[in-house]
């Protein structure tokens, strides 16, 4: 027999010339004392044959071999015998017992400096525990021998027992990035498009994946492909039935039908629920979900999926590959009772007020925020069992868990337009319609988008007007919400009619807490009206319905809040500095993020005014961590601008132009007219203490600009006074 010939070099490879160089070098190192033993794992898919094939086609490797480099493919033997018959067959030997058998190819790769690769060497390893070892002996005999440089591909992440393997090892192949992604689609259409790259970047750069999408791009236009990929996901991914090159899922099948997979089968229900969450499982809710799937042993099961390559560990997350992850969810892998006691979990944690969660608690909310998000979204598309026993508790659940997404700076409103949706269609209880509006007023006007806001809290309030019983208690808090948009708006008569009616409400209903919400909210529009004495009166008439309403902490807060706000309005900075420690107390007691950073601005405004300039910088950088943990770009600019007034102060000028340009970047990004107009009267004076005259008149004249646009007189009056400071010096400098 002859021996087999190398395979040719790989026509088309992009995306791994950090591994080929890594196994190169390797294979070189010591190649006269110590040859190479490599391993190449990683999922089926991921291009280890094609790395394989190249390292073999290398010109150094070529070079230093010539003929003597052997490609065996191991796919069809599943024993050692068979295994050992396939070298025979690749080396050109002839057929014989199995010791006659190993003492030719023992004298053939001893005869010469072989490189000798072994490809999907997982068919005869991962089998029976009996034949992987006589797998493994076959296996270290051949790598024990001084002359051959062994080379072996396997799915998965675990490398084969009694070899040596040269380190540094290469690790498991991730997938490819998107420009190695892009030229080999665009090596195989000659062309690539935004359809293109929605394609490759929903298949997350998997070479096989992108391989066979690019070739059914020369028949169907990627345009197209896009909307069936939206309805079909990997089902899309084949140009054959069965085979692993040419048909995706068949490919990811043959890892899920491997021997460990099938050995622990509770291992493909876990992958199942894995598929599930978005963010995967966090190592410190393993214990949790072993409680929550009581008949799955958890660590076996995590450890077979990752031998088998199936999941990684991502930083402290276990989670599947995303197109395994695609695939599995397409096929529906979770038993009932598991999908049931998941759904049933993510509902009860979603349910938990983050106002009142032990810190314990608060941190698993958080940790499982984007796999709660995903269940609950889910199960209001379904139309299944679930959905319909459990649509109270679902809905009570997105409400309850859009404020815990509000506080950490999640505006998305997905879940709160699905429940509305589904509401709709089932003709429900208006009461939870109306409940789904007010969240979603109140989501918008975290985010600063008080249109919309209004807009829903409208919407709620006539959907309440035509409810057929009685819901006073809601529609005051409804229009107390509504209030505060107005506020915002700078709509202060419309905000104080809107708090007188709700305030009616609210008393005729008996809603303690809602009459304490009223009281701050007219209270706050008493301070934007400059009324600070009576703003003083009613915050403190919102305290005592607060502390009557169950000690209501995030109400007390914002009534400390205004008080110390109005305290440094009245210059009374000394009384100032207590409130505001209570109504940092209360928002920690709450886990409420953005009203602590709030409490930190007040103290930082606080300090400035009693001339402590460094407690007032610690506390507005202290404020700016909690409004970025937020998301909150319209503090992150008042925080900004704040530090740019404390360097001024500080005689730090070239630390306050940075922090007034960051408070305008950020003014602008919050479409704030009022913030910017004042970073740019900030820069205006900054340029002004540097004999920068021309730039601070610029500046303050852009700022004049925008504070008439807003009608924002105070502020127009005072850096008018500036800009004619700077206009009057110009005019004795020139006239000098």
């Amino acid at each position: 027999m002859q021996p087999a010939l190398a395979p040719p070099p790989p026509q088309i490879f992009f995306g791994r010339d950090a591994e080929l160089a890594h196994i190169i070098q390797i294979i070189f190192t010591n190649i006269t004392s110590r040859p190479a033993k490599i391993a190449i794992l990683g999922p089926g898919g991921y291009g280890k044959t094609t790395l394989a094939n190249a390292v073999l086609s290398d010109d150094r490797v070529q070079k230093h071999f010539q003929d003597a480099r052997y490609f065996i493919s191991c796919e069809s033997a599943t024993s050692s015998d068979a295994l050992l018959i396939q070298i025979a067959k690749t080396l050109g030997l002839v057929m014989g017992p199995p010791d006659t058998l190993w003492s030719q190819i023992h004298a053939t790769l001893n005869s010469k400096e072989i490189v000798l690769c072994l490809d999907n060497f997982e068919s005869p390893w991962d089998q029976s525990d009996e034949t992987k070892h006589a797998v493994e002996v076959l296996l270290s005999q051949i790598t024990s021998l001084r002359r051959v440089t062994v080379l072996v591909t396997m799915r998965g992440a675990e490398r084969p027992g009694r070899t040596e393997w040269t380190q540094p090892f290469l690790g498991p192949l991730g997938t490819i990035s998107l420009d190695a992604a892009k030229e080999i689609w665009k090596r195989i259409t000659g062309n690539y498009d935004d359809f293109s790259e929605k394609l490759t970047l929903a298949v997350d750069c998997v070479p096989l994946a992108v391989d066979l999408l690019a070739h059914l791009s020369q028949v169907t236009p990627p345009m197209l492909l896009w909307k069936e990929w939206n309805s079909r996901k990997t089902t899309l991914i084949k140009r054959g039935e069965l085979h692993k090159l040419s048909n995706m899922e068949y490919s990811i099948q043959l890892s899920l039908d491997s021997h460990r997979m099938t050995s622990n089968p509770l291992a493909k229900d876990l992958l199942g629920i894995l598929s599930m969450l978005p963010d995967g499982l966090h190592i410190k809710q393993l214990t949790r979900f072993q409680e929550i799937l009581i008949d799955i042993d958890m660590m076996s099961c995590l450890q077979v999926l990752q031998q088998c390559s199936l999941i990684n560990l991502t930083g402290d997350r276990y989670q599947p590959h995303p197109i395994i992850r695609q695939f599995c969810n397409n096929q529906g892998f979770t038993l009932s009772n598991h999908r049931t006691s998941l759904e049933e979990f993510y509902i009860s944690l979603a349910s938990i007020d983050e106002q009142s969660a032990d810190p314990e608690t608060y941190a698993e909310m958080i940790l499982e925020v984007n796999n709660t998000k995903a269940i609950l979204s889910e199960l209001l598309k379904s139309n299944s069992d679930n959905q319909s026993r459990l649509i109270d508790a679902i809905i009570d659940a997105v409400i309850m868990f859009t404020g815990l997404c509000r506080n950490i700076g999640d505006f998305s409103s997905t879940l709160l337009n699905q429940s509305v949706q589904l509401l709709l269609v089932n003709n429900a209880a208006p009461v939870h319609l109306i409940q789904c509006l007010k969240a979603w007023g109140g989501l918008c006007y975290h985010a600063d988008d008080m249109e919309t806001a209004k807009q829903k809290y409208l919407e709620a309030e006539r959907h309440c007007l035509s409810c057929p019983i009685n819901v006073d208690d809601i529609h005051g808090l409804i229009l107390t919400d509504l209030g505060l948009v107005y506020l915002n708006q700078f709509a202060l008569n419309e905000a104080e009619a809107t708090y007188q009616k709700a305030l009616k409400l609210n008393e005729a209903s008996q809603n303690t807490l809602g009459q304490g919400e009223v009281y701050y909210g007219l209270g706050r529009t008493c301070f934007e009206l400059h009324k600070f004495t009576e703003a003083e009166a009613l915050y403190q008439k919102a305290l005592e319905f607060h502390k009557a309403a169950d000690n209501n902490i995030v109400g007390q807060g914002n009534d400390y809040h205004g008080l110390g706000e109005t305290y440094l309005r009245l210059d009374r900075p000394a009384e100032a500095e207590a409130p505001f420690q209570k109504a940092l107390e209360f928002q920690k007691m709450a886990n409420h993020t953005l009203n602590q950073g709030n409490a930190r601005r007040g103290l930082g405004d606080t300090y400035r005014s009693l001339k402590r300039l460094d407690e007032a910088e610690a506390s507005y950088h202290k404020a700016l961590e909690f409004d970025m943990a937020a998301n909150n770009l319209f503090n992150q600019g008042i925080d900004h601008q704040a530090l740019g007034e404390v360097y001024l102060l500080l005689n730090k000028v070239n630390g306050a132009e940075v922090s007034f340009h960051k408070a305008l970047e950020l003014k602008k990004a919050a479409n704030d007219v009022l913030g910017q107009g004042i970073a740019l009267g900030g820069l205006g004076r900054v340029y002004m203490r540097r004999s920068q005259l021309k730039e601070a008149k610029n500046m303050l004249e852009e700022a004049l600009k925008l504070y008439r646009e807003v009608q924002a007189t105070f502020w127009e009056e005072q850096d008018q006074r500036i800009l004619n400071d700077i206009q009057a010096q110009m005019q004795g400098t020139a006239l000098g």
